[in-house]
């Protein structure tokens, strides 16, 4: 029976580990592991050294099959290799030698999306689950069509086809992503029933399903997400309007023989809900009102009322009335006319007033510190329970802190009648007893050599001689232990002892540091990157091979890494410090960004008229992560065009290089002369604060060629303006921001200051310096409501021998940029009709922008600004205006249609301007 036993035993043994190839030996010591990678010869190095830095075995080990099993499903968790076999082993005199033959994962390096319009396709890969740069795993491939095909669904294709396709070449995997986006169901109507109180037009207005697309043959697509979304509108306007009841559906149906569907919302209103107060003398109708969560919640079952009741109630307990009582009473309901009466009666009760609060008991700390830390208070305050309480929280923690750890804070409330019935007077005594007060006598630190013991000591919070304070500890022995891990120890541990003395006023700190072994970085490989050069990512890492282990360091290198032009996502794992070795190899897997990019835009505004623009680039230029690209704009006023080089790390710096060639061709409205330059620029700038200040400096040279546009005689002053001229250029400056968007700014500020020392290469007449202050700050005054402010100044000044600026130089106002209710450059004329500029322009603005409906924003505005130190003439006050407009909110920023009226308008001018515009005006 036993030999049968073993028979079977073995049988299984040899069953269960073909997949691995190892036989069953005499156990033994392992003498060698030798790794066997199929893969191109570059990366024999890179594959060979992560898989020994993966397999938990070295040289000398036992060996054991459990042990041959970690290591294989070592490597599989890995996720680096796609195959993993194991011959069988060479016995030899002085052990067992292993082989492991992998195969590394290929790696996709594209993923092509054909026919995805009028989706963007970078919409079709955030659904996907497999980047380009990441492991091809082959069963990935197909639920990848699948996530295509709802996407599509969602966006109201009813029957959509992808097919994901994966064509090998060497190490690499290209993913090409085919759709069929078949046929869409088109909204035919949209129909309303039910609403009896509310307009369909009204309603229609709201809906997201209504409005048409902007994209040419895609109006009106029907979506159930829209629709989904629209019936949560609905039921919100219905409950702002009072029926707290309502009920919204909604059903598409089908045209027959068609595409289209008609959308119907059936809508059940419910009562009106008239809502009043009684009894309720000293807190406002107002104030009781948004208590009331009919409006969010609806009221189901009553739920939402029994709530309010609650919060009002609690609402007079904060107010000093906690014999409040709040009851609804049943008014007269009228079905016949649709609304409910709810008649809330209030009876508020005595108002109850501290007349005296002691603190007996407190004879260490000062009063007045005490009372500063509560919020209850003396003779006249309001009295709140739950503001008792959570004062009592606020000494005691007020204590602990001061080093007293047995502290204890006990209240008595004696309440009595007032001077009149309607107030309670309420005497409270606080009596705290202290105990005994807690000095740190000593702190030791046992087990620790990765810090010298004064700057171990110079890292906590709590000192020798200081208060004992217990919140402290934590923060302490986390800072502790973080600091010893930056030295290398990723595995240290610290625990802290605390060892009163008997009569705890003395407390001894023991910290005990278990460092672990040192752990520091082995080799640094990449993978996932396609075209970004190695090098590249290289200089990005805080850490290199050799340093000690930091978590810190690496976080500060995926950080960086993330913020390259050209990477899209970065991961960085370490490789053998869950099996503490002394040496943690790093994997850096990064996807990059699609490099190349086309950009079209076209339309009008008050500035340029008809105008289109286009750009290309490549974000990854030479794989070194530079950005490159070339932009062309045609308008009625003329051309620009520009090709551009940025270097986010300029020689291995954190300054971002910024060259740029450019040329073009102005001749603005309301001038009388054209401008036709070309030039160079070279600009540098660093972030600082998390990227909220940016300070830059540049040199740039121009060839400026100032011409007329009307057969006029120059003036003496004129000549020298018009003609070549070769302008060198210095310029500065720094902005901070704080506004919480770029596109559409609700709150916070930005304030920009440069400073330009222009200097004429052939003569004198570009020798001067200009100077330019913008601030603009953004307020919610309400949830719909925005105040936005703005003020600016430039001022120019000449130096040397030079006495006269070009007109070409000078400061202009008005129009969509600067002061709205004028024409281009208009806000100084001459007698001509032509602008006037100034030598020094003031601008100020106030905006209010009202979202008074999805994605709509109406503007009131008063602007005022001046142009001074005009060259010939005399200075002018200031000239304002004031406006109203119109916005609707885009992915790319508001459309403005605004129109302003001067407030002094001059004789023969138009009394007020339309201006429109893609964008804010500040």
């Amino acid at each position: 029976m036993l030999k049968q036993s073993l028979i079977v035993l073995t049988a299984l043994l040899l069953f269960a580990l073909p997949a691995t190839g190892v036989f069953a030996t005499d156990p033994d010591t392992v003498a060698d592991i030798r790794i066997i990678v199929h893969c191109a010869p570059e990366k024999q190095d890179l594959w060979t050294s992560v898989a020994r830095s993966t397999i938990p075995l070295q040289t000398g080990d036992p060996y054991s099959l459990d042990k041959i099993s970690e290591a294989v499903t070592a490597l599989k968790n890995s996720l680096f290799f796609e195959h993993i076999h194991v011959p069988d082993p060479q016995k030899q005199a002085n052990g067992m030698v292993l082989f492991f033959e992998l195969t590394p994962f290929s790696r996709i390096s594209e993923i092509k999306v054909n026919h995805a319009f009028p989706l963007f396709e970078q919409e079709v890969l955030n659904v996907m689950t497999i980047r380009t740069g990441g492991i091809y795993q082959e069963d990935k491939v197909a639920p990848q069509a699948q996530r295509v095909e709802k996407l599509f669904k969602e966006r109201g294709f009813y029957d959509p086809k992808a097919t994901v396709t994966a064509t090998p070449d060497q190490n690499q995997v290209r993913i090409v992503v085919d759709i069929q986006k078949g046929p869409f169901y088109r909204i035919r109507k949209i129909v309303f029933k039910g609403n009896q109180n509310l307009s369909s037009a009204r309603l229609k207005l709201s809906l997201k399903t209504w409005r048409t697309s902007l994209l040419p043959f895609q109006g009106n697509r029907f979506t159930q997400k829209e629709m989904d979304e629209d019936i949560k509108e609905l039921t919100r306007i219905f409950r702002q309007k009072g029926y707290a009841e309502v009920l919204v559906t909604a059903r598409q149906a089908v045209v027959d023989g068609t595409h289209e569907v008609d959308v119907v919302f059936t809508i059940t209103e419910g009562p009106l809900y008239r809502i009043s107060f009684t009894g309720n003398e000293t807190l406002s109708q107002r104030k009781l009102n948004k208590e009331l969560l009919l409006k969010k919640d609806g009221n189901k079952n009553n739920f939402a009322l029994r709530r309010s009741l609650r919060n009002i109630k609690k609402l007079y307990a904060q107010h000093g009335f906690p014999d409040a009582r709040i009851k609804e009473e049943k008014g007269p309901d009228s079905p016949d006319t649709g609304w409910r009466q709810v008649d809330i009666r209030v009876n508020e009760g005595p108002r109850y007033r501290v007349s005296e609060l002691t603190l007996p008991g407190a004879t260490t700390l000062p009063l007045k510190q005490i009372k500063k830390n509560i919020l209850t208070s003396g003779k006249g305050g309001i009295f709140d329970a739950g503001v008792l309480e959570e004062d009592l929280a606020a000494i005691t923690a007020l204590y602990l802190k001061e080093g007293f750890t047995r502290v204890k804070a006990d209240k008595k409330v004696t309440v009595s009648d007032g001077e009149d019935k309607a107030q309670k007077a309420v005497i409270i005594d606080i009596t705290i007893k202290e105990g005994p007060r807690t000095t740190v006598e000593d702190i030791e630190l046992s087990g620790m050599s990765a810090l010298a013991p004064d700057d171990a000591l110079a890292i906590l919070s709590l000192k020798q001689g200081q208060w004992y304070d217990a919140s402290l500890i934590e923060a302490d022995t986390a800072a502790l232990q973080q600091a010893v891990a930056q030295q290398g120890f990723p595995h240290v541990e610290v625990t802290c002892d605390t060892i009163f003395s008997k009569d705890l006023t003395r407390v001894k700190l023991d910290f005990h540091i278990d460092q672990g072994p040192k752990v520091c970085v082995g080799r640094i490989f990449y993978a996932g990157h396609t075209r970004l050069r190695e090098s590249e990512l290289a200089e990005e890492m805080e850490i290199g091979p050799g340093d000690p282990f930091s978590l810190l360091n690496i976080v500060d290198s995926r950080r960086n890494i993330q913020g390259m032009n050209a990477v899209d996502t970065v991961r960085i794992r370490s490789v053998g410090l869950k099996t503490r070795e002394p040496e943690a190899d790093l994997v850096v897997e990064v996807t990059e960004k699609k490099p190349y990019f086309v950009e079209l835009a076209g339309g009008y505004d008050t500035e340029r008229h008809l105008y289109t623009e286009g750009r290309i680039g490549d974000k990854n230029f030479t794989g070194r992560n530079l950005n490159i690209e070339a932009g062309l704009e045609l308008s009625q006023v003329g051309y620009q065009a520009d090709i551009a080089l940025t270097e986010p790390r300029f020689l291995s710096s954190r300054l971002i290089s910024h060259s740029r060639a450019f040329t073009q061709e102005q001749e603005e409205f309301n001038k009388d002369y054209g401008i036709s330059t070309y030039g160079l620029s070279q600009d540098f700038s660093k972030d600082f604060f998390d990227k909220k200040l940016k300070l830059t400096f540049g040199i740039g040279y121009e060839f400026r060629d100032q011409y007329l546009r009307v057969d006029r005689a120059l003036t003496d002053d004129e000549e020298d303006d018009y003609g070549v001229r070769h302008i060198g250029q210095f310029s500065t400056g720094a902005t901070f921001r704080t506004t919480d968007s770029y596109v559409h700014p609700k709150k916070g500020m930005f304030v920009s200051s440069t400073l330009d020392i222009f200097k004429g290469i052939d003569d004198t007449l570009d020798d001067f310096f200009k100077i330019r202050l913008d601030a603009r700050y953004y307020y919610p005054a309400a949830d719909s409501l925005t105040l936005a402010f703005r003020g600016g100044y430039g001022y120019m000044q000449s130096y040397g021998g030079n006495t006269h600026i070009s007109d070409d130089q000078l400061f202009y106002l008005g129009g969509t940029s600067t002061i709205r209710g004028f024409d281009e450059n208009m806000l100084r004329f001459d007698e001509d009709g032509n602008a006037i500029g100034g030598r020094a322009a003031a601008i100020f603005s106030v905006e209010a922008r009202y979202e008074f409906f999805k994605d709509f924003e109406a503007a009131l505005f008063f602007d005022t600004g001046a142009v001074r130190r005009i060259q010939e003439g005399v200075d002018e006050s200031f000239r304002s205006s004031i406006g109203v407009g119109i916005r609707r909110q885009t992915p790319v920023g508001p459309l403005s249609f605004l129109y302003a009226w001067k407030l002094d308008p001059e004789p023969g001018e138009d009394p007020g301007c339309f201006h429109f515009s893609l964008g804010y005006t500040f």
